[in-house]
């Protein structure tokens, strides 16, 4: 089972000096992530692309010509959890390897909202599957997501 976030694309520039870890990050709520699994920051979060669209409410995006965006769906990718003091939202800033991906896609901060499963939590030794015995739902739509910084 699983944790599925659906969440626009954004772009922030971390003070973080780890090449690990890109600018692209989305979102979830505190309480099914980081307050759930009592994570700390930069623990890695492996999971798979379940979706790519244009963002709802995006009347104009930036034009491209690329072709086979579908072949995108079901790649696995990591995220490096990190949380905020005073903030409601846990973030979820993607590998540097899967910030490249979608950037050979055309797929842009603002412009996209993506919908990733994420399965566990890899630990220095071992891993935490995430919701064993079902499967949890968590969309910015049901909870207006913020800014970092």
């Amino acid at each position: 089972m699983s944790l599925i976030i659906t969440d626009i694309l954004k772009y922030y520039e971390p003070e973080i000096n780890d090449d690990r870890i890109s600018k692209l990050y989305i979102t979830t709520s505190r309480k099914v992530l980081g307050q759930a699994y009592n994570l700390q920051n930069k623990m890695m979060v492996v999971g798979k692309l379940l979706d790519v669209a244009v963002a709802p409410d995006k009347e104009k995006i930036t034009e491209t010509a690329v072709p086979g965006r579908d072949r995108l769906i079901g790649t696995k990718l990591e995220a490096y959890f990190f949380t905020a003091n005073g903030s409601d939202r846990d973030y979820l800033f993607f590998s540097t390897k899967f910030s490249h991906i979608l950037t050979e896609y055309a797929i842009f901060a603002e412009e996209y909202e993506v919908k990733v499963e994420f399965i566990y939590v890899q630990k220095k030794i071992g891993k935490i599957k995430l919701y064993t015995k079902g499967t949890v739902m968590d969309s910015y739509r049901s909870q207006e997501s913020e800014s970092v910084g």
